[in-house]
């Protein structure tokens, strides 16, 4: 039997989820709440609650059901069109994740040695597809390490700027009340992309466990995004760059800055290589031609990817994540459609005195 996953554990895996290059650059934070002042914290709040609501329906609905898939959970229907569109809804997704993280290197590189973004990413683009093709998928994992560190050296230097570094003129804030749209958005890109990776869990974790576990990794994931709104409303400054923490560490230390900027390197890569092998792996099922010319076939993505990211690493967050968070929403309120009939078909089950466990088939 499997050994059920601890409440803690849970906690800091589903924390592990969202805490991406994107996420600690601060590109991502200032962009979906910090920009709006006051109305920003609450925002942030709700998506928080958000992301926790729906991390713990997921763990529930998969454990109810036995279902792990993507498009199963997520469409309740008998519905084959619906089930392909939502398994190319995330392949697309995924690569534009890529095309962030190729743009992401290229801001690195230009913002700490003023090198040409386009180039950097291209040789970025390049790595990418030579571990693909070299099947050192392990690599991902090494890489995938650096995410605590990076977490933990975020939230540092974050508290470390608020005390030790004078604060700047406090930014414009935006008027209007999209900061309720800015968490919607963020909160759902965030978990349809999380899906295919808390649902395994769900599997085996007790209903206990995901009760416990989902708040501790709300709550660190809130304490995180806090923290970096918060010494980027102290810094302000430095929002004007695409990579805004990266400079506020610079601030701080020009050492900490090479360090940091390692760890950002590290965490987009593996980031980008995730997302990578698992949408052509998942594309190869609707295209059999790139199973056949698989050479060619990496290739050619990594340059589309390539080609997009030249769009710029701000600009790209600002237009990819606001579209394609309005549709996962759509795709999670099927989701939230699905766990509500489970549940009502499991009680009415119970109540006629049929015998039910904890998976039921829908």
């Amino acid at each position: 039997m499997k050994q059920s996953i601890s409440a803690p554990k849970l906690g800091l895996t589903f924390t592990g989820c969202f805490l991406g290059a994107g996420y600690v650059s601060g590109r991502e934070t200032w962009q979906f709440f910090g920009r709006f002042g006051a109305w920003g914290w609450a925002g942030l709040v709700l998506a928080m609650l958000i992301l926790g609501i729906f991390g713990a329906m997921i763990l529930r609905l998969a454990r109810r059901t036995g279902l792990d898939q993507l498009s199963a959970l997520v469409i309740p229907w008998r519905s084959p069109f619906l089930h392909q569109a939502v398994s190319i809804f995330s392949i697309v997704f995924l690569m534009g994740v890529v095309t962030i993280m190729t743009a992401g290197m290229g801001a690195l590189f230009e913002q700490m040695w003023g090198l040409p973004p386009w180039a950097c990413s291209l040789f970025f683009s390049a790595a990418v597809a030579a571990v693909a093709l070299a099947g050192l998928g392990g690599m991902v994992s090494a890489f995938s390490l650096m995410v605590p560190v990076l977490t933990a050296a975020t939230v540092c230097f974050s508290i470390a700027a608020l005390f030790l570094l004078p604060a700047s003129p406090a930014p414009a804030v935006q008027a209007g009340g999209n900061w309720l749209a800015s968490a919607v958005t963020f909160a759902a890109y965030n978990i349809f992309t999380t899906i295919a990776i808390l649902a395994p869990l769900g599997r085996d974790t007790e209903k206990k466990t995901v009760y416990c576990g989902i708040p501790i990794g709300s709550a660190l994931l809130t304490v995180v995004a806090a923290a970096i709104v918060a010494a980027l409303h102290h810094c302000a400054a430095a929002t004007d760059l695409q990579l805004p923490m990266l400079e506020v560490v610079a601030q701080l230390s020009p050492i900490f800055s090479y360090f940091y900027a390692l760890l950002l390197l590290m965490a987009m890569f593996g980031t980008a290589m995730s997302c990578f092998l698992t949408s052509v792996t998942n594309l190869s099922a609707y295209l059999p031609p790139l199973r056949r010319h698989r050479v060619p076939g990496t290739f050619l993505a990594v340059a589309v990817t390539w080609c997009a990211s030249l769009l710029g690493f701000g600009d790209l967050i600002n237009l990819f994540y606001p579209i394609f968070g309005c549709l996962s929403a759509l795709f999670l309120i099927c989701l939230a459609i699905h766990f509500v009939r489970v549940v009502r078909a499991q009680r009415l089950e119970k109540q006629a005195g049929q015998p039910t466990g904890e998976k039921a088939s829908t």
